[in-house]
């Protein structure tokens, strides 16, 4: 009987502890998504009580958000989060969601056929004017808000397209442009991160890959950078104004190029797609051109944001940096563990087509889910002390390129890319600090990104 009674106790503290930090990781990503969220994050002890996790005397929680769960109290309102899916509505996530921030369930969405990416186009365009989405209306086109049958087929075109991340010479194009980076930044002395390393590898790797002039980099960073705020939640009148002004400027761009590869057809990514087009099978010209637009986005802003986490996280954790320069095997598992606590994506949704049970959970047709992936990763009924930063972690099945048949398919060059730069970046010859306190962060709902992080020649 006492060992009966052993057991219930031992299981009971350690729901309870996976309990504290599922909520205290749901913090962290409430803080990441809501700008004016403060919290004291508690931190996990033998004898911490859900109620101690969740204090309301700690946590300063949005009116927007307590409201939408019916509770005034923080405590509360963390618990019912915490506890798993949960209708909310409030201005900063819409009407009405459903938010899932564990792992099982997100990656049940993911990659379930019950819930769907088309119906948020609908979201991306809403807040235009009936003229405005006219134009915009070509990037329901997108891989990224397609399902089947059309999806199938785009990713398939797409990902061939991509088919060059075989050639052993896109490698090495990778890392002397990151070794002519961090060369630069050295040789100067100070520099950003962002702007001077971050940026300018991924545009250049998918530019190439697309066979865009080098001349045309910096403006159509340029509009991508206006036109990405598509995929947030909210935007201003002065976003809406540039996110318009951006997709036709890369309309008209990428309409000129494609006709230039009908003409005189050469071997980037760009050329095979339009070589596709030309079966039956292939894609349509609004197709073609829409997803020239969505690879130029998806090739280079989120392997952006992560390029300069994986520096800022060399700078915050001065013993990796030595454990990697000792062993450069471990920098596969570096950059894993990365995306897994601050990947680029902090939330994904998905609408549900029909009614289904989720954890317990009853979604109705036509409902909206909202994934906190970067709660989903610290999970601790999936991942072992997700508190813990473990470079030899394994498995390491997280979210942080999406999961099932919307996974992202240009994840092999974002990785293959972040492996190089860090290799390079811890040689001898490119000895740069990381200043840790400069980092700025992105204003996004949707994207974990840095705008600014200050780096300097180690003296």
């Amino acid at each position: 009987m006492s060992s009966l009674i052993c057991d219930m106790s031992e299981s009971m503290t350690s729901k309870c502890h996976r309990r504290n930090f599922l909520i205290r990781n749901i913090i962290i990503c409430m803080r990441a998504h809501f700008p004016d969220y403060r919290s004291e994050i508690p931190q996990a002890s033998p004898s911490l009580s859900r109620d101690d996790v969740a204090s309301p005397k700690d946590i300063d929680w949005p009116g927007t958000v307590s409201t939408a769960l019916n509770e005034t109290a923080p405590a509360t309102a963390l618990n019912l989060l915490g506890s798993g899916p949960r209708a909310i509505s409030c201005p900063e996530l819409g009407d009405g969601r459903v938010v899932l921030p564990r792992f099982r369930e997100a990656r049940q969405v993911l990659r379930s056929d019950v819930f769907v990416c088309a119906p948020l186009a609908d979201g991306a365009l809403d807040g235009f004017p009936k003229e405005v989405r006219h134009v915009l209306e070509p990037v329901r086109s997108w891989a990224l808000y397609s399902d089947p049958p059309t999806h199938p087929r785009l990713r398939k075109h797409l990902s061939r397209a991509l088919a060059p991340l075989n050639n052993p010479a896109l490698a090495g194009s990778i890392r002397a442009n990151a070794r002519h980076l961090l060369t630069s930044v050295v040789q100067r002395g100070t520099g950003d991160a962002v702007s001077d390393i971050a940026v300018p590898l991924p545009i250049t790797t998918i530019s190439d890959l697309l066979g865009l002039p080098s001349s045309d980099r910096e403006l159509l960073k340029e509009w991508s950078d206006d036109l990405i705020a598509i995929i947030e939640p909210e935007l201003t009148p002065d976003q809406a104004g540039r996110v318009y002004q951006a997709w036709t400027n890369l309309w008209d761009y990428f309409s000129q190029i494609v006709d230039q590869r009908r003409v005189t057809p050469g071997d980037d990514a760009i050329s095979l797609l339009v070589t596709d087009r030309e079966q039956s099978s292939g894609l349509s010209q609004r197709e073609l051109v829409s997803n020239c637009i969505s690879l130029l986005l998806g090739g280079h802003e989120t392997t952006t944001s992560l390029l300069a986490s994986l520096l800022l996280e060399l700078g915050r954790r001065p013993d990796l940096r030595v454990q990697l320069v000792e062993d450069p095997n471990l920098i596969p598992g570096f950059v894993e563990e990365v995306l897994r606590t601050n990947g680029p994506s902090k939330i994904t949704a998905r609408q549900a087509r029909r009614e289904v049970q989720l954890g317990g959970y009853g979604i109705e047709a036509g409902q909206r889910v909202v994934l906190l992936l970067s709660a989903a990763g610290r999970d601790p009924d999936v991942f072992e002390s997700p508190q813990t930063f473990a470079l030899r972690r394994r498995p390491n099945t997280h979210l942080g390129f999406g999961h099932g048949a919307h996974a992202c398919f240009g994840a092999a060059l974002a990785r293959l890319q972040a492996r190089i730069l860090i290799e390079e970046f811890l040689s001898p010859e490119h000895e740069l600090d990381v200043n840790i306190e400069s980092v700025v962060w992105q204003q996004s709902q949707v994207l974990r990104s840095a705008s600014r992080l200050a780096v300097r020649r180690n003296p």
